[in-house]
C-alpha cells in the first residue's frame, strides 16, 4: 500500500511524505489512546479491545523537504491510495485526523522536523456503513447510527456537487 502511495502526486515531486507503519502491542495500547473515533455517535464507535485495529500507518511530513500547505494536496492523494488499496485487499481502513499529534511524536520518537500528518487504520471491517443522499442543507452531514445500530453516512447528491460548463 506505501508502495502505491509513493507513486501518488506529489508538488514539484517534492516526495516529503514518509510512513511509519505501527503494529506491536507494546505501542498499539498507549497509541489507541491518542485517536479519536466516530465523533458523531461517541462512544459507540470506539472500538472495544477485541476489535481494535491491528496496524496503523502514521502519515508524516518532512519539513526539511516540504514546509508549505501544498503538501497536503500530497498527503490527501498518498492518503486516499492507501484507502483505495486496503478496500481492494479486503482491508478494513479508517482515516482519522482527529489525533493528539504531539503525543504520538513523544510515543514514537518522531523528530521534530517531522509533522504528524494523519493516521489510518487498518483492521477487518465491523460494520459495512450505509451511504445515503444527505438532505437538505450541506451542513446536514452528520453520521448517525439508526434503532438498529447500523450507521448511516450522509452524502451530497451528484446532482448538487456537479455542474456542467456553467454554475
Amino acid at each position: 500500500m506505501i508502495d502505491l502511495a509513493r507513486l501518488s502526486p506529489s508538488s514539484a515531486n517534492r516526495q516529503s511524505l514518509e510512513y511509519l507503519i505501527v503494529d506491536d502491542d507494546a505501542f498499539k495500547s498507549d497509541f489507541f489512546a491518542q485517536l479519536a473515533w466516530g465523533a458523531y455517535v461517541q462512544p459507540k464507535r470506539s472500538p472495544p479491545v477485541k476489535k481494535r485495529p491491528v496496524a496503523y500507518i502514521i502519515v508524516l511530513i518532512n519539513k526539511d523537504i516540504a514546509s508549505d500547505n501544498i503538501c497536503l494536496l500530497d498527503a490527501g492523494a498518498a492518503i486516499q491510495t492507501i484507502l483505495l488499496a486496503a478496500q481492494s485487499k479486503g482491508i478494513g481502513s479508517c482515516w482519522l485526523g482527529s489525533i493528539h499529534r504531539k503525543a504520538i511524536s513523544q510515543i514514537f520518537g518522531i523528530p521534530d522536523n517531522y509533522d504528524v500528518n494523519s493516521v489510518i487504520a487498518l483492521g477487518y471491517p465491523a460494520e459495512n456503513p450505509l451511504p445515503e443522499d444527505a438532505q437538505g442543507t450541506p451542513e446536514n452531514i452528520r453520521y448517525y447510527l439508526d434503532e438498529s445500530d447500523n450507521l448511516h453516512v450522509p452524502k451530497r447528491s451528484v446532482s448538487k456537487i456537479t455542474h456542467l460548463n456553467r454554475f
